[in-house]
């Protein structure tokens, strides 16, 4: 019969005496549970180079893309299994499923939950609420099931019997009846029987290749040990088997994370706490197991106190011994982390785990992250990952920790190589492709200091996340490059109007990418020529109008954009008198739109300046379109200094004026107020104009304009209302301290419900 070793995935105990296992049973074969068709890549995982935590990463190659992991760390059995292996020259494989059946049982056991809650769904909605209280079903869990049996939380259970356990023999017959219980209170699944039966049919395939039975070594999780260890491959198993379903998949290497080992990720088979688990395995190496309390508080301690909290070390020795206590209480000869966070929590917190939680989290999950040497990882896009973090030394970002990158996009003329002088305008380009991909490495963040458009800062975090995402972008191209063009080309060809092929253009030109810079400038030009949408027209112009500003700071030849831009600015100036005529929904889009190609006017000379400086004055004189639209066209004129104070009195004064309708003359003046509004707030005129129109509205008028009013000073500054405050005292006749303390006063509970009542009003479609 084979050697067989039940083991608890991710247990340091598990993990050092599965050495010693392997050293009695002197096996001339062993076999690990894991995909039976990766075993080439336990060579690589053994690397000396490699630093756990790692995992094996199978996916799909054709989206959409579905994954399966099996992660390690230094002190998982099954990585301590391969190195004992590696060390002494005895051939090693993975005997569980394949990877491209696991894919495919997993897609199925998907499906299969999906329609069970369809039917769940479709019978609650069936159900009276007394029957949905009398049909209530407890969710199975053999590990609550199991706590129950023992009486004692599952992982002080395991740290108590085995962790600190200093026997082999007594640690063996414990691990035996631990799957035991396993098998016990666990309901048995088809895709476990399928599991157990391939495992007995590689155990049986290595004996008919020659290997003597009781040469074999086997180590899988204890559940399973009980399943092969006195069944023969049957012919049941044969048939079950049969016709066992793929997906045509590839695999990979790549590093992992504490907190993504961690059961806090979701990882189903995660250590609550890969960070102390660490812990106990130095110690446990070391011959010093008791010695894992007290560095565990100690470590908590000293992060503590590097964020400035008081621990001192009076606490902490009472903290170890309040845990020797609470172990001796349970029936542990050593603490448990339950029993260390327990006393942590009394001794250092002071009663309070809120102020521990962040020293728990450090020193119980930790921010590790593995590492793979170039040439280990298998898809040609991780490894051009890989290289580009180097040569754009950016591999210092490589954390689980965000932090912040500062790009100055400039030539820098201080360095003598091509490479320095564009470090970060290439960084930026490889950002921006990796933020199209989908790749969650990085992220923009907006600049609070100034405006400088030659100036991006970004936020680049890692996790396992990061590299299943770039493992899926090999799915578009050998490199990030590639990948980004294939994306955005995809994009290109399914885009339905104008506005969103501009889009595209804007990426393109942010990542860097001429070909589809120019293929999406044919698109566009084909989508504007049959386009009636004016807002699309106008930002699709801002969008042009800005890559052609930029487009020498990032090397980029916008020369064939002038004459787009034309047709473009043309277009819109015919086509957006018509479409003014809108409510105020639209207006919002359409003033938007107004501004963009007002600033491509100004930036470009071969707009037409004239021709849209005269529709402008022809908008703001109309009365037939959009009040909003048509002051916002007079403030537009106002800055350009196109409208005289006399043009722009009488103006005023047309518009607040007691002959126009009061949503009118509040929507206009919420328009005018969109731009340059210190200017407007130094014209006392207009101020006595606005108190004119509002004094002389009757109560039906005065709801719909208040409506406009509020909205227009909402996004005033402070110091801009106290500007109004004396504009308004002088107007009125009093001080500006009087006005100011009248407009700044709360509101009263009369003038609330008044308010209130305006929620009911019927505004029509203003």
């Amino acid at each position: 019969m084979a050697n067989f070793f039940g083991i608890r995935h991710l247990s340091p105990a598990c993990a050092y005496y599965v050495q010693e296992f392997l050293d009695r049973t002197s096996p001339k074969l062993v076999l690990i549970e894991g995909p039976s068709d990766l075993s080439e890549l336990i060579d690589p995982l053994c690397s000396k180079e490699a630093v756990s935590p790692v995992a094996i990463l199978a996916y799909t190659d054709e989206p959409p893309v579905k994954t399966v992991l099996w992660p390690f760390a230094e002190f998982s059995p099954e990585y301590q299994a391969m190195l004992w292996a590696y060390r002494h020259k005895v051939p090693v494989r993975f005997c569980d499923l394949p990877a491209k059946v696991t894919l495919a049982l997993e897609k199925e056991e998907e499906e299969r939950e999906e329609e069970e809650l369809k039917k769940i769904e479709e019978e609650t909605q069936k159900k009276s609420d007394s029957e949905l209280e009398n049909s209530q079903i407890e969710e199975y869990n053999v590990y609550d099931q199991l706590e129950k049996y023992l009486g004692v939380n599952i992982d002080s259970f395991w740290e108590y019997n085995f962790e600190y356990n200093e026997s082999y023999e007594d640690f063996m017959e414990a691990a035996i009846q631990y799957g035991g219980y396993l098998r016990e209170f666990s309901k048995m699944s088809r895709y476990n029987q399928i599991r157990e039966a391939y495992m007995r049919k590689v155990i049986a395939g290595a004996v008919e290749e020659g290997t003597a039975e009781e040469q074999i070594s086997v180590i899988t999780g204890a559940f399973h040990t009980i399943g092969l260890k006195d069944i023969t491959y049957s012919k049941e198993d044969e048939k079950l088997l049969e016709r066992l379903p793929e997906l045509s998949s590839k695999a990979t290497l790549m590093p992992y994370s504490y907190y993504r080992l961690s059961s806090r990720s979701g990882y189903g088979a995660g250590s609550k706490a890969p960070g102390f688990y660490e812990i106990l395995w130095k110690n446990r190496i070391a011959g010093k197991q008791k010695d894992a309390a007290a560095q565990y508080l100690t470590l908590l301690a000293k992060f503590q106190r590097e964020k400035g909290y008081g621990t001192s070390s009076a606490e902490v020795i009472e903290a170890l011994r309040l845990s020797n206590a609470l172990a001796g209480m349970r029936n542990g000869t050593n603490p448990s982390l339950e029993d260390l966070r327990d006393a942590a929590i009394t001794c250092m917190g002071h009663g309070s785990f809120g102020e521990i939680s962040l020293g728990c989290a450090a020193t119980e999950i930790g921010t590790k992250i593995g590492y793979l040497p170039k040439g280990v990882v298998c898809t040609s896009v991780q490894e051009d990952f890989q290289r580009q973090l180097k040569d754009l030394k950016l591999e210092r970002y490589l954390s689980p920790q965000m932090e912040e990158l500062e790009l100055d996009l400039r030539e820098n003329l201080r360095v003598k190589s091509e490479k320095s002088a564009f470090l970060d305008l290439n960084r930026s380009f490889f950002l921006h492709r990796m933020r199209v991909l989908g790749i969650h490495f990085c992220k923009t963040l907006v600049r609070q200091q100034d405006n400088a458009t030659w100036a991006e800062l970004w936020a680049l975090q890692w996790n396992p996340e990061v590299e299943i995402e770039i493992v899926e972008a090999s799915l578009k191209g050998d490199t990030i490059l590639q990948a980004a063009q294939l994306e955005l080309s995809t994009r290109l060809n399914h885009t339905e109007n104008l506005g969103q092929a501009a889009r595209i253009l804007s990426e393109a030109f942010l990542c860097g990418i001429p070909k589809v810079v120019d293929t999406a400038v044919l698109v566009v030009q084909n989508m504007a020529a049959d386009c009636t949408a004016v807002m699309d027209i106008g930002n699709t112009l801002g969008i042009l109008s800005s890559i052609m500003r930029f487009g020498n700071l990032r090397r980029l030849e916008t020369s064939s954009f002038i004459p787009l831009m034309e047709a473009l600015f043309l277009r819109f100036c015919l086509g957006i008198g018509n479409e003014a005529v809108c409510d105020n929904s639209a207006a919002d889009g359409m003033i938007t739109a107004m501004e963009k190609v007002n600033a491509a006017c100004l930036s470009h000379e071969f707009l037409n300046e004239k021709q849209w400086i005269t529709l402008l004055g022809e908008l703001a004189d109309r009365d037939d379109i959009n009040m909003k639209i048509s002051g916002f066209s007079a403030a537009i004129l106002t800055e350009r200094g196109n409208f005289t104070n006399e043009v722009l009195a009488e103006l005023i004064s047309r518009r607040l004026s007691k002959g126009t309708p009061s949503s009118d003359g509040a929507g206009w003046f919420e328009g005018l107020s969109l731009k340059n509004r210190r200017s407007l707030i130094s014209r006392l005129s207009l101020w006595e104009k606005l108190f004119e129109y509002v004094s002389g509205l009757d109560e039906e008028e005065f709801k719909p304009a208040l409506v406009c009013l509020r909205r227009t000073f909402s996004v005033f500054s402070p110091s801009e209302k106290a500007d109004i405050a004396e504009n308004i005292g002088e107007v009125l006749g009093i001080s500006k301290e009087s006005a100011s303390e009248f407009l700044s006063a709360p509101i009263t509970e009369v003038e609330q419900e008044a308010i209130d009542e305006l929620d009911d009003f019927d505004f029509g479609d203003i």
